[in-house]
């Protein structure tokens, strides 16, 4: 939430800024008649944008984790480099701007201004599409409208920044951006993180997944957003005190002038209290009205023959039922679902599939150790990552799916071997 904002509206201001600097530089030049070819590269570059954004759909028309992933870090690369990029030019990128146009000039002046204006603003439109492909695998209105506001912002800006009428304090708006941005690339890192090590391809041990699983749950991005609200009000609000020149001025005007600056100061910290309070509440109310899932109390099953048994009616409702040992074994007989060292305690869930079929598995995934999962609706939940798993998936597997376990089914039971049981049982230690 508000990523879209802030890349949209960072992105919409940079190229606003390249675009007013460069038709104020043929204002100045007497090249009026060029300002046609900026205009056609504007277009253009709008269309290569749109044109990668299709591109990329097409390649990513099979959405899989290793693709999630991939995004997620070509996407904090692209965006650590402008970053940099950033930093190194916002002092002086009215100077390298005009020198692009004097290159542009040197090589042929109506082409040479239609590629800089295209290649500096497709550079923009590219980077909001890298974003926007690693963070939304389906569009929502939500998102189109963080974009679209943040562009039309921009658009606003560019329109009062080329008529002359806006003053901006760049430094201050890329100071404050840059930490927003230095925010979204660390989620999209940590994101790239997460996928890849449900695919295998980064082995994160369960204590690395303890970190980074509840960095990558809702309960942390609506965190996140309130952190980004904090600079937006930053960003609009707090803007640097009036000065008030009193040189020269006494008596009843240097009070008045004196006064005026204190009301602009009261101001301004009145509508930052009242700001952060909002956010506050805000972040409270959406962490408080998730959905906490269901997580069913554990029914008390024997271990007897070397079997357990489950009755499939007790599986067969289409929720998330969990399994443990009633304990009804004799004193010092070592039970299978207490593992090597008798201190552990197996959790078995079962559901139904949509085919009407139960599936079982330990209460546990290899990424997220004995975690466990609790139930949304048609999918089970990891409780440290936060990870939505497909009830069809029960038996799969890999990544965060729950680890499976075999079993048979024998009229109307579930039937699990304890030595099946055994091999995962020093998960569950206490």
């Amino acid at each position: 939430m508000f990523e879209t904002l802030t890349i949209t509206l960072r992105e919409g201001i940079e190229a606003a800024l390249v675009i007013g600097i460069i038709l104020a530089y043929l204002g100045k030049t007497n090249k009026e008649a060029l300002k046609k070819y900026v205009y056609a590269g504007i277009i253009a570059a709008v269309v290569g944008s749109i044109a990668t954004a299709i591109a990329i759909q097409m390649v990513l028309a099979e959405w899989s984790e290793f693709m999630e992933g991939l995004m997620f870090f070509i996407a904090a690369f692209f965006l650590a480099t402008m970053l940099i990029w950033m930093h190194r030019t916002s002092k002086h990128i009215r100077e390298d701007v005009e020198v692009g146009i004097e290159s542009a000039f040197d090589k042929s002046q109506a082409l040479g201004v239609l590629a800089l204006t295209f290649f500096m603003i497709y550079r923009e439109g590219a980077e909001i599409v890298l974003f926007l492909s690693a963070t939304a695998k389906e569009a929502s209105a939500a998102t189109a409208l963080e974009g679209a506001t943040g562009l039309a912002l921009a658009v606003l800006f560019g329109y009062l920044f080329i008529k002359g009428s806006f003053k901006i304090d760049l430094g201050k708006f890329f100071k404050i951006t840059s930490v927003m941005l230095v925010i979204i690339i660390f989620q999209l890192i940590i994101g790239g993180i997460h996928e890849w090590s449900e695919v295998g391809i980064i082995n994160l041990s369960q204590t690395g997944m303890s970190i980074i699983g509840p960095l990558v749950k809702e309960s942390a991005s609506i965190l996140f957003t309130g952190i980004m609200l904090g600079f937006l009000v930053l960003l609009f609000v707090m803007v640097p005190w009036k000065e008030v020149n009193t040189e020269g001025i006494e008596g009843i005007e240097k009070r008045k002038a004196l006064g005026a600056m204190r009301k602009e100061r009261n101001r301004k910290i009145t509508v930052g209290i009242v700001a952060a309070f909002l956010i506050f509440a805000f972040v409270s109310s959406q962490i408080s009205a998730l959905p906490a899932g269901v997580d069913p109390k554990p029914e008390k099953v024997s271990a007897a023959g070397g079997v357990i048994k489950i009755p499939t009616a007790s599986a067969s409702d289409g929720n998330l039922h969990k399994y443990v040992c009633d304990m009804q074994h004799a004193a010092g007989e070592a039970c299978p679902m207490h593992g090597s060292s008798g201190e552990a305690n197996v959790r078995i869930l079962a559901m139904t599939k949509s085919d009407g079929s139960a599936a079982v598995a330990y209460d546990a995934c290899a990424l997220c150790g004995a975690a466990g999962y609790v139930q949304e609706g048609d999918e089970l939940i990891c409780k440290r990552c936060g990870a939505p798993i497909n009830r069809d998936s029960l038996e799969m597997g890999g990544g965060c799916n729950p680890i499976p376990l075999n079993s048979t089914l024998e009229g109307e039971q579930i039937v699990i071997k304890t030595e099946d049981i055994k091999e995962k049982a020093d998960l569950f230690k206490n």
